[in-house]
């Protein structure tokens, strides 16, 4: 049953800035006869209380609760649904307000000058007529405008904010809901709160389902199980990188995640024909379930393949002319290109779509240079190399291609005018200029950027994809570049030779051993360029801040030379662990620092950017360091990163987006080389132990590689073989694409904004 009450705040026993979460000791008046009636019950006049709050409580502040009492191990205590303070007009209290994420640019120093040139109706006086603010010396005029258009727009949401905060949901989320919902955002999400899921950045089923059942949704409703149905699959297709998920096991799942009782078949059934007409979910004939987007994703970039294999006006060049060019570039060049580098030119030269695909050391980068000096010799035209493009899936990917080959490079989501928000300026209904595109490491580009690079090009475009296909697939879904390696319509060379400049390096040697999954006798016996040394768990951190000590002894650089590899997030020897750690022992605290959730960043911490900001020029897996923090107002506000192509400023807001990458997963460093690259192995990262994920981090060693941890676990990852990813792709190539689907009818923004870390919350 639910209760009102008010009191006194006398202690404020825990409150958390990024859940609004609180517990408060407050006193009640029992010479009020409305809280006299609970004397009985509670046998004091201190009472516990639980709930949201808009802001941090403060002592001595009076507030008003509507709840229940509920009882646990800590005895009677109040649990809040609603909690609003009675009297904001405090010192304390304006400072707290004035101060808040809803002022931006405004600290504790404004806001006590306020108080003090105001008085407590400062707030009040301000919204009648903020010319009041024109007499308070020191502040700007940026200041005063802020405090005025947004206490005025608070007065005016207040209701909804604070509706919004006692459903459970963050100050910072509440506010990124309004600006999206407007006024009314309290009443939309109380009448489809799985909306959520689609607007808010990492908020998953599981929150919005609580929003729901808390405002009264039936176990059953169609809208919560079809929200359930689509969150389980984009779920399903991310953590495992299939591209669709069998029908009998998204039920399993759904009624796990529910109960048999509430999950009928017959509610199964009906909703997923509901998806289907709502055209957010396709069914094919083997009762795979496809979102909507990873579908037409599959089809178009089936579909593109097609044209590009057989479209006839493929520009091509005679043996003759390419023999000849060859030659040329192999004298300047002072280079003896081997036979399978030289059957890869001519076949890029002579082919409209052709892949090359090999590991460490056998000379892909040395290929795609002489592939572009080649079409520069057979085009002797300033103008061609604009037509040339020269893509890798992440700006460290980019760079790396661009230095070792001397051409301009750039990432896919820049060529296709990547806007933020599943915005692209190309694709299947906006063409690129471009008559040649190249792209490297494409074992990491993922189904739906696939598509979207191969739908934003013209049907006589030439195509050339380069990439190791033995390392791990895509973070995404799909297996794209062994996919269209496996349909074998697609002209590919395979290079396994070790060219000389790799020959003696036993870090490249190891790799194409693992590869193999072969354990060479060796393994732990000190290389000029690789160690493994054997150890227990609880060695593992200490040796890794020994040997990083060690690089940095010898010139290396911490920032853009050493780098430690791991599979996991969590954990004893996880990456955050890690990171602490390092960041004690190599970035340890000055006294300046700014903490955002439960992290501290502080000047000259590495970090790396998590997702793709176009709008700020920084992409996903750019590895920076913290090169300021932003003090103003008496407080951190925010901080500057620098990255190899410049600065990035970050609101406190914005940190979200950022984490330290002392550490980072073998995922995140696709693409990059280290100089010196630790990588640590443990049976607690028993699930992630697989031969690819090995062979991949290995060989992002450039000069040394130091491993370290169990050997029995080295060994049990290179005999454990990933299972196959299920994807339609190399099917549907073969099968001449007897689907069609008009390029209208092609929705791929539904998953752009979608990653992993959606699901980890």
């Amino acid at each position: 049953m639910e209760e009102s009450l008010y009191g006194i705040i006398t202690k404020v026993t825990y409150y958390s800035e990024e859940t609004h979460f609180g517990v408060v000791k407050v006193k009640l008046d029992y010479q009020d006869h409305r809280i006299a009636k609970y004397k009985a019950k509670l046998f004091t006049n201190i009472l516990t209380v639980t709930g949201n709050f808009a802001r941090q409580p403060l002592v001595d502040e009076q507030y008003d609760f509507i709840g229940e009492f509920v009882t646990n191990q800590y005895g009677i205590q109040f649990k809040a649904s609603s909690c609003v303070v009675r009297n904001d007009n405090t010192l304390e209290g304006v400072i707290t307000f004035l101060s808040s994420d809803l002022f931006p640019g405004v600290g504790k120093v404004t806001a006590t000058k306020i108080f003090q040139a105001l008085g407590e109706d400062c707030l009040s006086k301000i919204e009648e007529d903020q010319s009041v603010l024109n007499g308070i010396e020191g502040i700007s005029s940026k200041q005063k405008q802020t405090i005025y258009d947004n206490l005025v727009d608070f007065q005016k949401n207040k209701q909804t904010l604070v509706g919004l905060l006692d459903l459970g949901i963050t100050m910072r989320t509440a506010t990124k809901i309004m600006k999206f919902l407007g006024n009314d955002a309290l009443e939309k999400v109380r009448t489809n709160p799985y909306l959520l899921m689609d607007m808010v950045e990492g908020f998953g089923f599981r929150r919005a389902d609580k929003i729901a059942l808390a405002v009264g949704f039936a176990p059953d409703s169609p809208i919560r199980l079809q929200a359930l149905f689509l969150f389980l699959i984009r779920q399903i297709c991310f953590s495992t990188g299939d591209t669709y998920v069998d029908k009998d096991y998204l039920y399993q799942k759904a009624a796990e995640e529910l109960n048999q009782e509430v999950l009928s078949t017959d509610h199964f059934h009906h909703n997923l024909e509901a998806l289907i007409n709502d055209r957010r979910i396709v069914i094919d004939e083997a009762n795979n379930i496809f979102d909507l987007s990873l579908y037409n994703a599959e089809i178009l970039l089936a579909q593109q393949v097609h044209l590009f294999l057989n479209n006839p006006n493929q520009a091509t060049y005679s043996d003759q002319e390419i023999d000849k060019a060859l030659e040329k570039i192999a004298i300047i060049n002072k280079i003896e290109y081997g036979d399978k580098q030289k059957a890869a030119i001519i076949m890029a030269l002579k082919e409209p779509l052709s892949i090359i695909t090999g590991g460490p050391g056998t000379g892909k980068s040395t290929i795609i240079k002489g592939l572009i000096e080649c079409i520069l010799q057979l085009y002797p035209s300033e103008s061609i190399l604009e037509k040339i493009a020269l893509l890798a899936p992440t700006g460290r990917a980019a760079k790396r291609l661009r230095e070792l080959t001397g051409y301009p490079a750039m990432t896919i989501h820049k060529f296709l005018g990547y806007e933020g928000h599943g915005f692209y300026r190309f694709g299947p209904l906006a063409k690129v200029d471009a008559k040649i595109v190249i792209v490297d490491e494409v074992s990491m580009v993922d189904l739906g950027l696939a598509a979207r690079l191969f739908g934003a090009l013209e049907d006589d475009t030439k195509v050339v994809l380069v990439g190791d296909v033995d390392q791990l697939p895509s973070v995404g879904p799909g297996d794209v570049l062994n996919d269209l390696i496996t349909c074998k319509e697609i002209s590919t060379v395979r290079l396994t030779k070790i060219h000389r400049q790799a020959e003696d390096s036993s870090i490249v040697a190891l790799a194409h051993q693992i590869n193999s999954g072969m354990v060479p006798e060796s393994i732990l016996e000190r290389q000029a360029d690789r160690n493994f040394l054997n150890m227990q768990d609880s060695d593992i951190i200490p040796n890794i801040l020994k040997t990083v000590e060690q690089a940095l002894n010898r010139g290396m650089d911490l920032i853009r030379d050493i780098q430690v590899l791991v599979p996991m997030y969590k954990g004893e020897v996880g990456i955050n662990a890690i990171n602490n750690r390092m960041q004690e022992r190599f970035n340890p605290s000055t006294g300046q620092e700014l903490k955002h959730m439960n992290r501290v960043f502080r000047v000259n911490d590495k970090v790396i950017q998590l997702v793709n900001r176009s709008e700020k020029k920084v992409m996903n897996g750019d590895i920076g360091y913290v090169l300021a923090l932003d003090y103003s107002n008496g407080e951190y506000q925010g901080l500057t990163v620098m990255f190899d192509f410049g600065s990035v400023d970050y609101s406190r807001e914005e940190l979200e987006d950022l984490t330290h990458a002392f550490a980072i997963s073998i995922h995140k460093s696709q693409g990059s080389e280290f100089d010196c690259a630790i990588v640590p192995f443990s049976f607690r990262y028993y699930v992630m132990l697989k031969r690819k994920l090995v062979y991949t981090a290995i060989t992002r060693a450039k000069k040394y590689l130091i491993m370290m941890g169990s050997i029995e676990a080295f060994i049990r990852g290179i005999s454990g073989v990933e299972a196959k990813r299920k994807t339609k792709l190399a099917k549907r190539i073969t099968e001449n694409l007897q689907l069609r689907v008009p390029l209208e009818q092609l929705e791929l923004s539904e998953m752009d904004e979608i990653t992993p870390y959606d699901f980890m919350k």
